[in-house]
């Protein structure tokens, strides 16, 4: 194979690992709604969770919107465990880390 061909194959492959999903909600995560801190006046607050993936692969960085989606599905199954309905991010993406607040709101 040649050095072109070596350099296309790379790039392929570093394309395909940055877009990889590795984590899968748990079963009822999806029903866990993102909020904006403004719509959780009238919820119970019931846990904070920090959630964590790789941002990198290698050398690699991974998708920033898939690294988010990923945190919020963590956060989502984090939810299920403590019986919130509603999880509102606490800050930005930080090295492939974010904190949540988990909620019931009981509506929606």
């Amino acid at each position: 194979m040649n050095l072109p061909s070596k350099c296309v194959l790379l790039g392929l492959s570093v394309a395909l690992v940055g877009a990889c999903t590795w984590v899968q909600p748990e079963s009822g995560a999806t029903q866990v709604r993102l909020l904006e801190p403004h719509q959780v006046t009238n919820c119970e607050h019931l846990a904070n969770t920090t959630v964590s993936v790789r941002d990198r692969v290698g050398a690699v960085q991974r998708s920033p919107g898939k690294v988010e989606e990923e945190l919020t599905t963590l956060a989502r199954n984090s939810a299920l465990d403590v019986n919130g309905d509603a999880i509102v991010p606490d800050g930005p993406v930080r090295d492939g880390r974010r904190r949540y607040t988990i909620y019931y709101c009981g509506e929606g």
